[in-house]
């Protein structure tokens, strides 16, 4: 499989998530071309600020594999990761993130810091285990951009 099919999953994922109330928010994490966990963004319908769709792949991720070590793998995510996720994935050792929309695309839904791009930020980063994340952004963009196109302050906006 390829970066847009890894994407197509995710944002299956992120179909599930609208479903249960949620953002539309999907991730996948990858080792060795399989699908090691699925999430969706569970923030609202948890009531948890951390309940995002990537932390909580990398957190299934670590338990079925029995390990805080996620190098060799690769995230996808329909949006842009934001710093909690970035950092998480960077404590864990992602070797790579893949997501569709930026978050320009996303315009009414605002992230925690001004100037943020998780492509230029990830070079800030010290990893763990000392390998930089690269970070690949645009994968099929307008497709996940669609997913939030009815959203304002992360929640979906009254008709």
């Amino acid at each position: 499989m390829n970066d847009d099919q890894f994407i197509k999953l995710a944002i299956e994922e992120a179909k599930k998530s609208q479903k249960l109330g949620g953002v539309p928010v999907g991730a996948v994490l990858v080792k060795d071309e399989k699908v090691i966990s699925a999430c969706q963004s569970l923030v609202w319908p948890k009531k948890d600020p951390s309940a995002h769709a990537e932390t909580s792949c990398m957190k299934e991720a670590c338990q079925k594999l029995a390990t805080l070590d996620l190098s060799d793998c690769i995230l996808y995510s329909t949006l842009e990761s934001c710093s909690m996720c970035l950092g998480c994935a960077s404590w864990c050792g992602v070797s790579r993130i893949v997501f569709g929309a930026y978050k320009e695309d996303i315009e009414g839904n605002p992230y925690e810091l001004a100037d943020y791009h998780a492509e230029e930020h990830a070079k800030k980063l010290t990893p763990l285990n000392g390998k930089a994340i690269e970070v690949k952004g645009g994968v099929l963009r307008e497709e996940c951009k669609e997913l939030m196109r009815n959203y304002r302050n992360w929640i979906p906006a009254k008709k």
